[in-house]
């Protein structure tokens, strides 16, 4: 337990100490959010599907992404450098390793989730018990993310390659996932979507401000499915 936190603490410390992944991690997003509710905000009326009560978990999704490319990068930047080396001499199981990327991630999630929604209501999301619910439902989906960077590190042989990696998940995240507007509507291609984890990470959290509480019961298994289908796969390469 003592080195799972040391690594943990290594790794927070890595992330934090970079202002380009602070900036993209929150600035970015926040960024996004201002702006689209400035344009809404000169508008008659908000559409449907640009609502904050969804856009709000749109946003820390979004986010999320960000914080999968940078684990990416911190992982295959370790890979080629003498850290890794010490850590194959030290006794440290390779279990010990991997997850002290995805702990150490977490409560950056955490904290970004938050401001994320503090950010949502200076733009008029109801204050509720529900902001409470949707930050514990978005845990599987920050799980997810975090998991997805740590399986583009394995694969990605050196940090040039982790970059364009973890683009592909923002872009994936933005389009296929709902991000800015629902594919509900979409017709057979909303049908293929939902076969992809990325819509069900938005979804998992988004009725909770419409009062159906359950709607994490209908989400989380693709999700955790999905998450297992990562690890399984972060296992076997890593191997």
């Amino acid at each position: 337990m003592r080195k799972l936190f040391v690594l943990c603490k290594r790794n927070f410390k890595e992330i934090v100490r970079e202002p380009i992944s602070l900036i993209f991690c929150f600035g970015f997003p926040i960024v996004m959010l201002v702006l689209l509710q400035a344009l809404f905000a000169n508008l008659p009326f908000t559409p449907e599907n640009f609502r904050i009560e969804r856009y709000a978990v749109g946003i820390c999704i979004f986010g999320y992404a960000f914080i999968s490319l940078f684990t990416a990068m911190l992982f295959s930047g370790d890979k080629n450098s003498e850290f890794i080396n010490r850590l194959h001499m030290a006794p440290i199981s390779k279990t010990t390793f991997l997850l002290s990327y995805v702990l150490s991630m977490l409560p950056i999630a955490l904290f970004q989730t938050l401001l994320f929604f503090a950010c949502a209501l200076i733009f008029k999301l109801p204050f509720s018990v529900n902001i409470l619910l949707a930050v514990l439902y978005l845990f599987p989906s920050a799980l997810f993310y975090i998991s997805l960077g740590v399986l583009c590190g394995v694969l990605a042989k050196n940090e040039k390659q982790a970059g364009p990696i973890g683009s592909i998940i923002i872009s994936c995240s933005t389009m296929l996932g709902g991000v800015f507007m629902p594919i509900e509507g979409m017709g057979a291609f909303s049908t293929a979507m939902q076969l992809l984890p990325f819509a069900h990470t938005v979804d998992i959290a988004a009725g909770v401000f419409s009062g159906n509480l359950l709607c994490f019961l209908s989400h989380v298994l693709w999700v955790v499915g999905y998450l297992l289908l990562v690890w399984t796969i972060i296992l076997l390469v890593y191997r």
